[in-house]
């Protein structure tokens, strides 16, 4: 059973980051999966780092798009982006660390990053970009 299931209230109405938001579900998912096959950091390094890559893509994707429309929160957005790439870099190397608390701790930040980041904050500019897309 996944730890995190996509639903359409996830949805931002913008199908290129939808799926993007879904990619990162699913990372999230195989990040569990390593943790519940033992979670020896050999099996959960590759799934952290791979976590951290995909995430700065998203981000720089959905920046890209926010200030190619004017989205006028544009620069609060970013600045919450920067500090959420710290925050799973800074996980990244406690993992690698070898720190025994850190994937726990991974797992509850994810968890809150896609309550708070993606049904609040993401939400926030779905209706502009999918006005200026339109018009």
């Amino acid at each position: 059973m996944p730890f995190v299931e996509w639903n359409e209230s996830y949805s931002v109405k913008i199908a290129e980051i939808d799926q993007q938001h879904r990619q990162l579900l699913n990372i999230i998912n195989n990040l569990h999966e390593a943790m519940r096959a033992g979670g020896a950091r050999d099996k959960i390094a590759p799934v952290v780092n791979e976590l951290v890559s995909y995430t700065r893509f998203h981000f720089n994707h959905e920046e890209r798009m926010l200030e190619s429309t004017g989205y006028p929160a544009f620069a609060d957005h970013k600045k919450v982006h920067q500090s959420m790439v710290k925050q799973v870099e800074d996980f990244r190397d406690q993992v690698a660390g070898g720190k025994a608390s850190t994937p726990l701790k991974l797992m509850a930040f994810l968890k809150d990053w896609l309550t708070n980041h993606i049904l609040q904050t993401d939400m926030h500019y779905s209706g502009h970009v999918t006005a200026r897309r339109a018009a």
